[in-house]
């Protein structure tokens, strides 16, 4: 199971991202290796999913932000207020985890699945954005999302 953001690195997250790329990398892999003896890997990216950790990470986004000496609120506060903004609108506009598990079974149990599945409108539009825009133009877009 990786996630969207094993394809796309957004601020704050790179231990996840990074933990995500480490899961595309291996899966990949697999793949390759295990097709001459018929065995599929399918790696499944979700993006936005109304979760416990979501709301979780919530909790401890703001318990950071609280914490924060003066001058990590000027470094960070305000950056760590938009992540948190646009966390808490995954709650909102996130795909229904059951309808991510029935997505997640599909994949699991076709007889010639996909390399790769995307779970939810923003996913597929992230990891097209991704693949298609140059870095800097991609690492502007991504900024611009943060200062809404």
């Amino acid at each position: 199971m990786s996630s969207v953001a094993g394809r796309l690195a957004q601020p704050t997250y790179g231990a996840y991202s990074g933990s995500k790329y480490a899961l595309e990398a291996i899966g990949d892999a697999l793949r390759r290796e295990l097709a001459p003896q018929s065995v599929g890997v399918v790696l499944v990216e979700p993006g936005a999913v109304r979760t416990e950790m979501v709301g979780r990470g919530g909790v401890t986004a703001r318990t950071l932000i609280a914490d924060m000496t003066p001058d990590q609120e000027r470094r960070y506060g305000g950056l760590m207020r938009a992540v948190l903004a646009q966390s808490e609108g995954f709650l909102r506009t996130g795909v229904d985890a059951q309808d991510a598990a029935r997505i997640i079974a599909n994949a699991a149990t076709r007889p010639r699945p996909r390399t790769r599945y995307t779970i939810g409108g923003d996913a597929a539009l992230l990891t097209r954005l991704a693949r298609s825009m140059p870095d800097r133009v991609l690492d502007r877009v991504l900024a611009a999302a943060l200062r809404r």
